[in-house]
């Protein structure tokens, strides 16, 4: 790095002109910028596009949202900070670890007594944890097995944080898995909670076993 007595900015050659507190600095940088392509960045190339491919199906529900309002006090935007906290559940196919997927992320108490049982009308029993933010909503997104693209906000779940038990009508007839995200919406929709994750398995729209 170099400095001159002159103001200038820009790029000439391989030399970058920028102006620090009225200073000009000179920098170099290589003329010609190497990108080999090896199998491990080829990897992690195709997992950030499936990553993306996923983010873009949230922009379909309120998930986006919930996004956003997490990333307000961050340097990132919604989009940058799903994809620094969700990426490692991907690989370079599809989402290949439900469990590690954060559905949701925010500053409120995160549910942390998450118990789910199945009934055989499709339906799932959570419990739920008293604290003193009684009233959060809870809010519950789907992935079904056949669908893993595409999240279903549950908009029949009616309960809230004091009510320590909910009834969740899990919406289809036919499913192997269901992969549940249970989060907290406060009463003025304007915070969130991360989502707790649990797995129910089905048995082909037969029965919904206790789990």
């Amino acid at each position: 790095m170099a400095k001159t007595e002159n103001l200038l900015q820009g790029r000439l050659g391989n030399l970058i002109f920028y102006q620090v507190k009225g200073v000009t600095r000179i920098r170099s940088v290589p003329l010609m910028v190497r990108n080999p392509e090896t199998p491990a960045q080829q990897a992690v190339r195709k997992r950030l596009i499936v990553s993306v491919q996923f983010y873009r199906r949230l922009k379909d529900t309120p998930l986006k949202a919930v996004w956003q309002v997490a990333a307000r006090d961050t340097l990132v935007n919604g989009y940058n900070l799903f994809l620094k906290r969700n990426i490692h559940a991907f690989n370079d196919r599809t989402l290949s670890t439900p469990s590690a997927l954060s559905m949701t992320c925010g500053n409120l108490p995160r549910m942390n007594d998450l118990r789910m049982t199945g009934r055989a009308d499709r339906t799932g029993t959570a419990g739920l944890e008293r604290t003193h933010t009684a009233a959060d909503r809870l809010q519950v997104v789907a992935l079904f097995d056949q669908r893993m693209y595409s999240p279903v906000w549950l908009k029949g779940v009616q309960a809230c944080r004091g009510d320590r038990k909910a009834v969740i009508d899990l919406e289809q007839e036919n499913f192997h898995q269901a992969h549940l995200y249970c989060f907290f919406r406060s009463p003025d929709g304007g915070a969130f909670s991360a989502s707790a994750y649990v797995c129910v398995p089905g048995n082909g729209g037969q029965k919904v076993p206790e789990v």
